[in-house]
């Protein structure tokens, strides 16, 4: 029921111009609107008196029971439209107010109905059109978009393309919203909440750039607006232009009007401070955002590999670990998972064995071991990447082959693939490694030549112009 009453309060939501007003009217409206306000202890005389007052005035009826609507009043709002059209059956408006009446009571059916005529009576008035089409956009964008065309005829110097665009977005059917405002010739004349349905739509499809520029046309009109704001700041880190992008989070952490701050401008703020170089200040924004996602487990985890490759940029390889292992933890690992632990274990020991810590080199080579061990069990059919990684760490862990760690890793690999008819580029550069190793091994610490010419001769097979197997097969 929530979700019919939000799709439905839509059509309410309508930038027209009002329409003029006699100065009679307008201040009898304003003094009967402070009467249904304030609903006072003799409330129902007095509406009984406005009624007779005003019986004739459909205009007047009509404005009394927008009043009434605000005040959630339905009854009274939809006593005041039927009294304005036994004044005037034809009135348009009265017919638009029972639309949204039917709209607050979630009654889709009326609403379409009462809109349809307010449309009949009064083919020139944009509104009718644009709340029937907000009720039509649920079932059908498409539907609701012919019936603006409708409006476009009546109204040719009415701004259509721009309502298009709103029901596509609305629709989440960003490729037709985008190619109806495209269509606006003066992007400036566009509703607030037009520009940034636009700027919303073209940031959702990747054109970063075109995203930007809408909502610099907005920020033209206004500079302080918290959403252009946002989704410029938004576009310049997704485009790693990062100066241009805390540029615009601090526009929009300190330099915006009523800004309401969600977790994902932390996730971005430490994001663009990561491609700053500016880890501790980037490790506060991804804290402040954990904060702001509580009971969001996903965006959490998201998080928390944000904050180990931040550790790992300050070489605290310790945190680097805890905070990747909080990442995947209440779950069962993922492939990608325990490879990118995997890589992250290696990656810290190549970080160490730069820095001269063999021992803690060593140490970290081997848990990247483990890890890719734990994938094989869990992930059969990756075995032919498992043991390429298997061969390359332990390659590392005894780097003079003299322990020959690496070898049955390496053959394992390499048998696997000598049987697979179509292997791909990839397949056949982790063969090439292989045969490499196995080559030199053989040759090297073997002393067993006829093994080594054997594996470059399959090596060639493979990369006929490969230096090393063609010395030796030549041997």
């Amino acid at each position: 029921m929530k979700a019919i009453k939000y799709f439905l309060m839509g059509s309410l939501i309508f930038a027209s111009v009002a329409p003029t007003m006699a100065q009679d009217n307008k201040t009898i409206i304003e003094q009967a609107t402070q009467i249904i306000k304030a609903k006072g202890p003799t409330y129902n005389d007095q509406v009984k008196q406005l009624y007779k007052t005003n019986k004739k005035n459909p205009e007047v009826l009509v404005a009394l029971g927008k009043a009434f609507l605000q005040e959630k009043d339905t009854a009274n709002a939809l006593k005041f439209a039927n009294y304005a059209l036994v004044k005037n059956g034809k009135y348009a408006k009265a017919f638009l107010l029972k639309g949204d009446i039917a709209v607050m009571r979630d009654d889709a059916g009326t609403a379409a109905e009462n809109y349809q005529q307010a449309k009949y009576f009064d083919p020139k008035d944009p509104e009718g059109y644009y709340k029937y089409a907000m009720i039509l956009r649920g079932r059908s964008p498409e539907e609701a978009v012919a019936n603006l065309e409708e409006l476009r005829s009546q109204r040719p110097d009415y701004p259509v393309d721009a309502l298009c665009g709103r029901i596509y977005y609305i629709a989440q059917k960003y490729e037709n919203a985008e190619s109806y405002y495209d269509k606006v010739a003066d992007k400036s004349k566009l509703e607030d909440e037009d520009i940034t349905y636009y700027a919303m739509t073209t940031w959702l499809l990747g054109k970063r750039d075109k995203s930007i520029e809408i909502c610099k046309t907005g920020l033209a009109r206004d500079s302080r607006r918290s959403g252009w704001n946002r989704i410029a700041f938004y576009n310049y880190t997704d485009l790693k232009q990062t100066n241009e992008a805390l540029d615009y989070a601090d526009r929009l952490f300190n330099k915006s009007d009523s800004a309401h701050f969600i977790g994902e401008d932390y996730i971005y703020y430490g994001t663009a401070l990561q491609q700053a170089s500016r880890w501790d200040d980037a490790i506060g924004a991804y804290n402040k955002a954990i904060e702001l996602n509580q009971g969001n487990a996903k965006q959490i985890a998201i998080i928390n590999k944000n904050l180990s490759d931040v550790y790992l940029k300050k070489d605290d390889f310790d945190n680097a670990v805890a905070y990747f292992e909080k990442s995947i933890e209440g779950t069962e690992p993922t492939m990608d998972n325990l490879d990118n632990l995997g890589t992250l274990y290696a990656d810290i020991a190549s970080r160490k064995t730069q820095a001269g810590d063999k021992a803690g080199a060593a140490e970290a080579f081997k848990k990247a071991d483990e890890t890719y061990a734990r994938m094989m069990t869990a992930y059969p059919n990756f075995n032919n990447y498992c043991n390429y990684m298997r061969g390359q760490i332990n390659a590392n862990l005894d780097p003079d082959s003299k322990l020959g760690l690496a070898k049955p890793y390496y053959e394992e690999l390499a048998s696997s693939l000598e049987s697979k008819a179509d292997r791909n580029n990839s397949e056949v550069a982790m063969m090439k490694q292989a045969y490499l190793y196995l080559i030199v091994y053989y040759y090297n610490v073997k002393q067993d030549k006829a093994t080594a010419k054997s594996y470059a001769t399959k090596m060639l097979s493979i990369d006929p112009e490969n230096e090393v197997a063609k010395q030796v097969a030549a041997l």
